[in-house]
């Protein structure tokens, strides 16, 4: 899905959401809708980001990478380590065999002397051979301690390489899922049903405070602050992200693109039910957005918005769809020309208002 403001894709969800409920004005019906809400957030907004998912993906891979070099490096070593070893087994097989060469037949038992010299001829072999038995020995041993060594290092890798596999297919489950939940608009469905039920909620308050309504009012609150943290983070970790600001719409918090193109302030019709000021949206008129683009929505105005330590009175807006998901509207001229203003990504809010004279 795609912005219908500026053009910019839509915020992330992670896996298909449970059908979503019909609007209902039975207090009864409230625990429920909430219950869903709940659900909806804990499987799609909360944990880990697919964006932080891949970072450590990446890790992994970086991890296990390091694993194989560490690997491979030892089997150099070892092979370096074996050619040093069988370098002087090479040289006692050389020496043995001119040995057995120069061995001959063996001498008469009457000729001492020669007798003697063959004896010693033989001892000379023999000690070349316990030489290259020790050796071989010490050799084998060498070979053993490294191919215990690799051993481990491939249990390692075997290990790394079950885990990575397995972080890939969820990460690629995850993703998957999401291109279907955003493929259908069930994320823009999901934010306009919250929106719905805080005005369901709100307009239950105004005719009946009780307790439970109270309580059931501020849990969609926190549920929309925490939707509206998540589109800030998730557009703070995007190059060029669009700048978000919490504001009041009379005595609701509201979270704004800042869109110096927009002529108007835009909100969701659901949000303008909220505020209790539905009865006021006008005729439906022309909106023109950053670039040139043109929307249509119904004209309304507000009584006093507030922004970065900013307020103004009687800010013309409109009522458009709902866009992305923790994000209600666009933050437009109609109220930006009242201050003069900067962004500057250096202060927390990135929107500094100084009121105009």
């Amino acid at each position: 899905m795609v912005h219908p403001f500026l053009g910019v894709p839509c915020c992330l969800a992670l896996t298909l959401a449970p059908a979503l409920p019909a609007r209902a004005q039975d207090p009864g019906a409230y625990p429920s809708r909430l219950a869903t809400m709940e659900t909806i957030l804990e499987r799609f907004y909360r944990g880990e980001s697919l964006s932080a998912g891949q970072k450590r993906l990446n890790a992994q891979v970086d991890a296990y990478n390091a694993l194989a070099q560490q690997r491979n490096a030892k089997v150099d070593a070892a092979r370096t380590q074996t050619d040093r070893d069988h370098a002087p087994l090479r040289t006692l097989a050389d020496l043995l065999e001119a040995q057995d060469k120069n061995l001959g037949p063996a001498p008469a038992p009457s000729d001492r002397a020669a007798v003697r010299a063959y004896n010693q001829r033989v001892d000379a072999r023999n000690e070349t051979v316990r030489q290259y038995n020790l050796q071989a020995a010490a050799a084998r041993q060498g070979a053993a301690a490294g191919d215990a060594e690799l051993q481990r290092l491939d249990a390692g890798i075997d290990q790394a390489r079950v885990r990575l596999d397995a972080e890939r297919q969820a990460l690629k489950a995850r993703r998957d899922a999401f291109e279907a939940f955003r493929a259908n608009d069930r994320d823009v469905a999901f934010f306009t049903a919250l929106n719905r039920l805080l005005a369901d909620l709100r307009a239950a308050c105004r005719n009946r405070p009780t307790p439970a309504l109270l309580t059931d009012l501020a849990k969609v609150r926190g549920y929309r602050r925490e939707l509206a943290r998540w589109a800030s983070a998730r557009q703070a970790g995007q190059d060029n992200g669009l700048v978000l600001v919490e504001a009041m719409v009379g005595d609701e918090p509201c979270s704004f693109i800042v869109d110096t193109g927009a002529q108007l302030v835009c909100l969701p019709e659901e949000l303008i039910d909220a505020l209790g000021e539905g009865g006021k949206l006008g005729e439906e008129s022309a909106l023109t957005l950053a670039g040139g683009q043109k929307l249509r929505g119904r004209a309304i105005r507000f009584d006093r918005i507030s922004v970065a330590g900013g307020a103004a009175a009687q800010v013309d807006g409109v009522a458009v769809p709902a866009s992305e998901v923790g994000i209600d509207g666009l933050l437009g001229q109609s109220f930006l020309k009242h201050f003069a203003y900067t962004i500057d990504p250096g202060q927390p809010g990135k929107l500094v208002l100084v009121r105009r004279d």
